[in-house]
């Protein structure tokens, strides 16, 4: 796999929007997502305000399909690695400190083209049923992307988890917001990322209003078949970090935004039972046996 995906360009300036799929390597349904948008894009002529680049994450990792080889690329971007990986050899780079290399000489090089707007999607999906959200940074009442997928929006996720791909390219100057579609493996998964994504091109002003109206009826179905409780805003309230050496095991049956009491048991580990800090919701409980975060505990605003 290429690490384009695709490009589109129209005649304006208007907006730069990125795609970027599989930034965890077993995390491709985004990548399927972007296939179809421009099959569509190519297939309708539609008209485009700017230029679309779809994206290929952790290259190593998707080969593998694995969520990465040896570090977790989504937690890389802090400022002191891109500080040093700036002054390494390339050919001395390993794994994702090359595949962090070349996500960067990219997102910097277009970061300096010529567009009034620069908008980044990071398609993510999740290990635990019902993950289907957004995380952003800034306020999402007034981000007419965010309000056009009408998900639920996590607002302080960067407080528990640092180095991620969206806050980095924030300072490279992108409106960055993470788009997770649902669990891994499912066609519902890229099929709401497709969907979605006709809903961010228009609500950014890539594409006019009238090219999509049947994509945003088909949207609002798909949003409207997701059954559980859906909080509008949620804060983290606790994260439950975890290593490969504590032999973490959660619980079977939680699912994104599953309400959860104190004292509930949520997992266990080699050092015996865990139980739920405080009342709240489950969110992003680990199904899967890498990544560092086992569960977070989030409240509605």
């Amino acid at each position: 796999m290429n690490r384009i995906i695709g490009e589109r360009q129209g005649d304006s300036n208007d907006v730069l929007l990125v795609l970027i799929g599989a930034m965890h390597g077993n995390e491709t349904e985004g990548i399927a997502a972007m296939n179809n948008i421009f099959r569509t894009i190519d297939e309708d002529q539609i008209k485009l305000n700017g230029k679309v680049v779809g994206v290929a994450g952790n290259l190593g990792a998707i080969r593998t399909k694995m969520r990465f080889l040896h570090h977790d690329l989504n937690r890389l971007w802090t400022e002191d690695f891109i500080s040093e990986l700036k002054t390494r050899n390339v050919d001395t780079l390993m794994a994702e400190e090359k595949e962090a290399y070349e996500l960067l000489t990219l997102l910097e090089s277009l970061a300096k083209e010529p567009y009034e707007k620069k908008v980044l999607i990071d398609l993510h999906t999740t290990s635990s049923d019902n993950g289907n959200f957004l995380v952003y940074s800034g306020d999402p009442q007034k981000e007419p992307i965010v309000q056009s997928l009408k998900l639920p929006v996590v607002v302080n996720l960067e407080k528990y988890i640092k180095g991620t791909l969206m806050l980095y390219s924030r300072s490279l100057g992108y409106n960055s917001i993470v788009f997770e579609g649902g669990l891994i493996g499912s066609d519902k998964s890229v099929e709401l990322h497709t969907y979605g994504l006709w809903q961010v091109m228009t609500s950014s002003g890539f594409i006019d209003e009238t090219d999509s109206a049947f994509k945003h009826h088909h949207y609002e179905e798909l949003i409207g078949s997701l059954h559980h409780h859906m909080p509008k805003r949620v804060r983290v309230l606790h994260r439950h970090e975890v290593s490969a050496k504590d032999y973490f095991h959660m619980k079977p049956g939680f699912e994104n935004f599953q309400k959860v009491s104190q004292g509930e048991l949520l997992a266990e580990d080699k050092k015996g039972l865990i139980n739920s800090p405080m009342s709240g919701f489950i969110f992003m409980p680990l199904y899967q046996n890498t990544g560092s975060d086992g569960f977070f505990i989030v409240e509605e605003v």
